[in-house]
């Protein structure tokens, strides 16, 4: 028994020791609202996400939502950031779609729906402030991503129905 416990004593104790050590090299990439700092990110995001999608609102009825998914949302904005340089390596902007229709026979609700995902096509290095700085305008859809020639429209072009 001694023998065990003392075995044990020996592989356990450094084990446990070798857990405790904190990862000393940060992450080269963080989710954009965890940069600079954790969550320090979050306002300045949050505020880009959500003009995107008042702005995709204000024009969905005349493009995309005429489509076969009358009912399309924008469900998530998502973005990593190369946390040594400050600058976006990507944004994928999430969509949600979906149409009902009634079963004349049956009275049966009937539902067809996808998810789209669509990639910002940003400029490489693009820093993070330039980003929020475009975000802040009015009819987002229409402005040109930082350091490149494409509307953030021209981007989701191909991509939803």
């Amino acid at each position: 028994m001694y023998r065990f416990s003392f075995a044990a004593a020996l592989f356990i104790v450094p084990a446990a020791c070798l857990a405790q050590v904190p990862n000393s090299v940060p992450p080269r990439y963080v989710d954009a609202i965890d940069w600079p700092a954790h969550e320090a990110g979050l306002e300045n995001f949050a505020l880009a996400e959500e003009m995107l999608a008042l702005s995709f609102d204000r024009l969905c009825n005349d493009t995309f939502c005429e489509g076969p998914y009358g009912n399309l949302r924008p469900m998530q904005l998502s973005c990593s950031v190369d946390a040594a340089k400050g600058t976006l390596k990507q944004c994928l902007w999430i969509f949600a779609g979906s149409a009902t229709s009634v079963n004349a026979a049956t009275g049966a609700v009937q539902v067809s729906a996808k998810i789209f995902k669509r990639k910002l096509q940003l400029a490489r290095n693009t820093p993070v402030a330039s980003f929020y700085d475009v975000m802040q305008g009015g009819e987002l859809l229409n402005e040109k991503l930082p350091m490149t020639r494409r509307t953030v429209y021209e981007n989701l072009v191909g991509c939803l129905p």
